[in-house]
């Protein structure tokens, strides 16, 4: 916390009421990214539509083990211009990218968002 910049102070929150809030930070935090199902309209977009998160989810993963693969081959000083298992990665990591690219066209995303598909993924 920055002092300057209390908020529990600036509210003016009861002490018992200050409790309640310490409680329910710590609480959320705790919880971690499930936090999100806190809120009723994407907890009801992701009952209603399961599908679209575990594609997602698909991606995503898969994304992260090419990366690991990458930053392994790399570590043994592998060549890129030679070593096929790495060409193998990085065309496969370009296909995620242009499906996922793709996806979000196709939903309606917006062009900016496109530029953060690598990191998204």
């Amino acid at each position: 916390m920055i002092p300057e910049r209390n908020q529990m102070t600036d509210c003016g929150l009861e002490y018992e009421q200050q409790l309640t809030w310490i409680a329910t930070l710590n609480e959320m935090m705790k919880e971690g990214p499930r936090i999100i199902l806190r809120l009723p309209k994407i907890r009801q977009t992701i009952l209603a539509h399961p599908e679209p998160l575990r594609w997602y989810s698909f991606r995503t993963k898969e994304m992260e083990m090419l990366e690991l693969i990458d930053m392994n081959r790399r570590t043994l000083d592998m060549d890129i211009e030679k070593d096929v298992i790495m060409q193998a990665t990085l065309r496969r990591q370009l296909e995620i990218v242009l499906d996922v690219s793709q996806r979000m066209i196709m939903k309606g995303g917006r062009e900016y968002f496109l530029l953060n598909v690598c990191s998204v993924c």
